[in-house]
């Protein structure tokens, strides 16, 4: 309990400064004279996508498909944990989190186009997000790549501290389940009464 409860608190601090950051002064980046035609952009009054919208996707969706896999698959109480600690990784996440639930990578389910399909759809829906952003010209292509590139790589480095690798055929299950229970392990171990019985020395079976 004290570990969950330090682990809230530090993803707390860390959306603290996100906030934080958010209202900071920007940067005032100065032009140069032969590069202003790239920034002489139409004005567009009403976005694609709202970045309200944009942001309340990227973190609601992997809080939704966890839950949802869980109610499918009836998971057990420490996964839906995992699911509140790392619901705000984003689609990429998400995409991570599906391939694995789905086995895409593990000899059961490859070449099985509808597990493919299924998770790469909410980074599908990333990406139509990203070219969205360009076509009301709010960002440059190189822009949204690179942004999209260290996206994918917290991503996976946020998938990997809670679940194997995605070829592993135990991917579908978090590091916290796999773990075996230190109660568990007393259990196992060989008592005095379980113990096989040696014959006493000096003392042989079968006829003398």
């Amino acid at each position: 309990m004290r570990e969950l409860a330090i682990e809230i608190g530090v993803r707390a601090l860390l959306f603290g400064v996100f906030v934080f950051t958010e209202f900071l002064d920007p940067f005032q980046r100065v032009i140069q004279p032969e590069e202003i035609w790239l920034y002489k952009n139409p004005l567009v009054q009403s976005d694609n996508i709202p970045t309200r919208l944009m942001f309340a996707i990227s973190f609601l969706t992997p809080l939704a498909v966890i839950c949802v896999v869980k109610i499918i698959r009836r998971t057990d109480k420490t996964e839906i944990k995992e699911a509140f600690l790392v619901a705000f990784s984003g689609l990429g996440f998400t995409t991570f989190y599906l391939a694995g639930k789905l086995h895409c990578f593990t000899e059961s389910g490859r070449g099985k186009s509808w597990r493919l399909c299924a998770a790469i759809l909410p980074l599908y829906c990333a990406m139509m997000i990203a070219l969205s952003r360009m076509c009301d010209y709010k960002h440059h292509w190189q822009d949204s790549f690179v942004g999209g590139v260290i996206g994918l790589i917290f991503a996976y480095i946020c998938y990997r501290q809670h679940y194997p690798p995605l070829a592993n055929t135990a991917c579908h299950k978090p590091y916290v389940s796999l773990r075996v229970p230190p109660s568990l392990k007393k259990d196992e171990r060989p008592t005095a009464d379980s113990a096989p019985s040696l014959p006493p020395e000096g003392i042989t079976e079968g006829p003398v």
